[in-house]
Protein backbone atom coordinates (compact mmCIF):
# COMPACT_ATOMS: atom_id res chain seq x y z
CA UNK A 1 0.00 0.00 0.00
CA UNK A 2 1.19 3.54 -0.79
CA UNK A 3 0.46 7.10 0.28
CA UNK A 4 -0.29 9.99 -2.05
CA UNK A 5 2.01 12.88 -1.10
CA UNK A 6 0.99 16.39 -2.16
CA UNK A 7 3.32 19.29 -1.41
CA UNK A 8 1.88 22.71 -2.17
CA UNK A 9 3.30 26.23 -2.04
CA UNK A 10 0.86 29.16 -1.94
CA UNK A 11 0.86 29.54 -5.73
CA UNK A 12 1.66 26.08 -7.09
CA UNK A 13 1.71 22.33 -6.65
CA UNK A 14 5.31 21.22 -6.07
CA UNK A 15 5.02 17.45 -5.76
CA UNK A 16 2.24 14.94 -6.16
CA UNK A 17 3.18 11.26 -6.29
CA UNK A 18 2.69 8.02 -4.42
CA UNK A 19 5.27 7.19 -1.77
CA UNK A 20 6.06 4.33 0.63
CA UNK A 21 6.79 6.40 3.78
CA UNK A 22 7.80 9.88 4.93
CA UNK A 23 9.85 11.33 7.77
CA UNK A 24 9.20 14.98 8.67
CA UNK A 25 9.86 17.44 11.51
CA UNK A 26 6.58 18.01 13.32
CA UNK A 27 5.87 20.75 15.82
CA UNK A 28 6.71 18.47 18.77
CA UNK A 29 9.34 16.23 17.16
CA UNK A 30 10.06 13.92 14.27
CA UNK A 31 7.17 12.10 12.60
CA UNK A 32 7.42 8.83 10.71
CA UNK A 33 4.30 8.28 8.60
CA UNK A 34 3.35 5.07 6.81
CA UNK A 35 0.20 4.05 4.88
CA UNK A 36 -2.77 3.66 7.23
CA UNK A 37 -1.49 6.29 9.68
CA UNK A 38 -4.10 7.89 11.95
CA UNK A 39 -5.47 11.23 10.86
CA UNK A 40 -3.31 14.14 11.94
CA UNK A 41 -3.15 17.89 11.47
CA UNK A 42 0.02 19.59 12.69
CA UNK A 43 2.42 22.45 12.14
CA UNK A 44 5.77 21.39 10.73
CA UNK A 45 9.14 22.96 11.38
CA UNK A 46 11.53 24.10 8.71
CA UNK A 47 13.93 21.37 7.70
CA UNK A 48 14.46 18.46 5.36
CA UNK A 49 11.70 15.98 4.62
CA UNK A 50 12.83 12.53 3.55
CA UNK A 51 10.58 9.99 1.84
CA UNK A 52 10.76 6.79 -0.19
CA UNK A 53 9.12 6.93 -3.59
CA UNK A 54 7.40 3.93 -5.16
CA UNK A 55 10.74 2.65 -6.47
CA UNK A 56 12.09 2.80 -2.88
CA UNK A 57 14.45 5.63 -3.86
CA UNK A 58 15.16 8.19 -1.12
CA UNK A 59 13.99 11.70 -1.96
CA UNK A 60 14.72 14.88 -0.04
CA UNK A 61 12.85 18.19 0.00
CA UNK A 62 13.70 21.19 2.15
CA UNK A 63 10.52 22.81 3.52
CA UNK A 64 10.32 26.23 5.12
CA UNK A 65 7.80 24.96 7.66
CA UNK A 66 4.04 24.97 7.29
CA UNK A 67 1.19 22.53 7.88
CA UNK A 68 0.76 18.80 7.36
CA UNK A 69 -2.54 16.97 7.05
CA UNK A 70 -2.36 13.18 7.24
CA UNK A 71 -5.18 10.92 6.09
CA UNK A 72 -4.87 7.10 5.95
CA UNK A 73 -3.88 7.21 2.25
CA UNK A 74 -3.01 10.86 1.60
CA UNK A 75 -0.59 13.43 3.00
CA UNK A 76 -1.02 17.11 2.17
CA UNK A 77 1.74 19.56 3.05
CA UNK A 78 1.41 23.32 2.71
CA UNK A 79 4.73 25.19 2.88
CA UNK A 80 5.81 28.76 2.19
CA UNK A 81 8.44 27.34 -0.13
CA UNK A 82 10.28 24.11 -0.81
CA UNK A 83 13.39 22.91 -2.59
CA UNK A 84 13.92 19.37 -3.87
CA UNK A 85 17.42 17.88 -4.00
CA UNK A 86 18.89 14.43 -4.55
CA UNK A 87 22.62 14.38 -3.78
CA UNK A 88 23.90 14.57 -0.22
CA UNK A 89 27.59 15.25 -0.74
CA UNK A 90 29.10 18.36 0.86
CA UNK A 91 29.38 20.32 -2.41
CA UNK A 92 25.70 19.74 -3.22
CA UNK A 93 24.68 20.64 0.33
CA UNK A 94 26.63 23.94 0.18
CA UNK A 95 25.03 24.80 -3.19
CA UNK A 96 21.62 23.92 -1.80
CA UNK A 97 22.15 26.08 1.26
CA UNK A 98 23.18 29.07 -0.86
CA UNK A 99 20.14 28.69 -3.13
CA UNK A 100 17.72 28.33 -0.21
CA UNK A 101 19.22 31.34 1.60
CA UNK A 102 18.63 33.51 -1.50
CA UNK A 103 15.09 32.23 -1.87
CA UNK A 104 14.28 32.89 1.81
CA UNK A 105 15.70 36.43 1.70
CA UNK A 106 13.63 37.28 -1.40
CA UNK A 107 10.43 35.93 0.15
CA UNK A 108 8.02 37.56 2.59
CA UNK A 109 8.28 34.68 5.10
CA UNK A 110 8.06 35.58 8.75
CA UNK A 111 10.89 34.45 11.07
CA UNK A 112 13.50 34.48 8.27
CA UNK A 113 16.42 34.61 10.71
CA UNK A 114 15.17 31.60 12.67
CA UNK A 115 14.67 29.61 9.47
CA UNK A 116 18.13 30.55 8.16
CA UNK A 117 19.74 29.56 11.47
CA UNK A 118 17.99 26.17 11.40
CA UNK A 119 18.91 25.59 7.74
CA UNK A 120 22.65 25.08 8.28
CA UNK A 121 22.02 22.77 11.22
CA UNK A 122 19.56 20.58 9.30
CA UNK A 123 21.82 20.31 6.23
CA UNK A 124 24.85 19.42 8.37
CA UNK A 125 22.79 16.73 10.11
CA UNK A 126 21.92 15.19 6.74
CA UNK A 127 25.54 15.28 5.59
CA UNK A 128 26.70 13.60 8.81
CA UNK A 129 24.01 10.92 8.55
CA UNK A 130 24.94 10.23 4.92
CA UNK A 131 28.68 10.11 5.71
CA UNK A 132 28.19 7.67 8.58
CA UNK A 133 25.86 5.47 6.52
CA UNK A 134 28.37 5.25 3.65
CA UNK A 135 31.31 4.45 5.96
CA UNK A 136 29.61 1.57 7.82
Amino acid sequence: MNLLLNIVEPEKLIYSEKIKKIQILGEKGELGIYPGHLQLLSFIRSGVVYFLNQDKKKCYIYLSGGLIEVQPRTINILADFSFKFSKLDMISIKKLEKTIRKKIKKSCIQNQEKILKNLSYELQKIHLHNTLKNNY
